[in-house]
């Protein structure tokens, strides 16, 4: 099985550093994955935490798409219930015109950020929860430059040649049905769900509607993972990125990534190690010689040959080692 690689980069700011240094970061992985020749880079969504350096990954898609020549690029995702399905497909179109065949418009349904991010994206009021499938058809009638509710509006620009490919961002069965619905790509965050659902894979492809969006099903399923030279290495660069996603679990604002050496003594004064390890053993570990055959299963587990790789680290050597060794 050959692999098709992405990177979902959530623009990690590490403990002592700053935003700045993680876009540039962002940047230089970027051209280093162009070069390597990855599939695509998703750039994810996060408001008021210090962990992620981006709130806005359609600026910084942008930003990449004019400084690479051949990986696709995109959003993964922008948040549904923050934003006007109309202005979403406006500045998608204008994506896709200046990128043909380049940009990925990838979309979700998670929060985007804890309560108070959430009501100051929504004007100060609590964001309408039951429409998120309606904005999801609305963006779809825009792109298509089909008439919404006999509303008669279209988006600039208008008459395009060429529509952005959509992602649907989900962790469980309900989402992947609503990407097969639509007949738009599932992107299945293994990283963050309980469990290993391999069945998932089967109902997209089994329920994907050839009439939708798009022609032909693409499922993709996001990881965790880390490559250094030695296994216990490689697990313990991990340690900041599933701090992380403790903290996520616990529904608090995750916290600019922190040395293993922290997070050991966190962990070991903490309530948490049973979680932590659960976590960290969802991440794909490995070194250089032994990484891919750990890919292709979990690539067999789930029925597809396109992973999305997450792989967020205190030092940023040791993120590039890993991208470096994926392919």
């Amino acid at each position: 099985m050959e692999l098709k690689l992405s990177i979902l980069d959530q623009t990690p700011v590490i403990k002592g550093g700053n935003a700045d240094i993680a876009l540039k970061n962002s940047l230089i992985l970027a051209e280093m994955a162009d070069k390597l020749g990855y599939h695509s880079v998703l750039y994810s969504e996060h408001h008021g935490v210090e962990a992620y350096g981006s709130s806005s990954p359609e600026i910084l898609a942008a930003t990449v798409l004019a400084n690479t020549k051949n990986i696709k690029v995109g959003t993964g995702g922008i948040m549904l219930r923050n934003y006007s399905a109309f202005k979403i497909a406006e500045w998608a179109k204008m994506l896709a015109t200046f990128y043909p065949d380049r940009f990925i418009l990838g979309l979700g349904k998670a929060p985007g950020g804890l309560k108070d991010a959430v009501l100051a994206l929504n004007g100060h009021k609590l964001p309408v929860l039951n429409n998120i499938n309606e904005k999801l058809e609305e963006i779809i009638a825009y792109l298509k430059e089909q008439n919404y509710k006999d509303t008669n509006l279209f988006t600039q620009p208008s008459h395009v040649s060429v529509l952005p490919e959509i992602t649907w961002l989900g962790s469980g069965e309900s989402s992947a049905k609503e990407a097969a619905k639509y007949g738009i790509s599932y992107s299945m965050a293994d990283f963050i769900a309980d469990g290993s659902n391999a069945e998932i894979q089967k109902i997209y492809q089994q329920e994907f509607n050839m009439a939708g969006y798009g022609s032909q099903p693409s499922f993709q399923v996001a990881i965790s993972a880390s490559v250094a030279e030695s296994p216990e290495q490689a697990r313990r660069n991990a340690f900041g990125m599933v701090y992380q996603f403790v903290e996520s679990r616990k529904i608090l604002a995750p916290g600019a990534l922190k040395s293993p050496d922290e997070v050991e003594a966190l962990i070991d004064n903490g309530e948490d190690r049973e979680l932590f390890n659960t976590l960290l053993n969802k991440v794909v570990t490995g070194t250089p010689d032994t990484i891919q055959s750990k890919l292709k299963e979990k690539a067999l587990q789930y029925g597809t040959n396109h992973l999305v790789v997450l792989s967020n680290m205190y030092r940023e050597e040791d993120r590039i080692f890993t991208y470096e060794s994926l392919v």
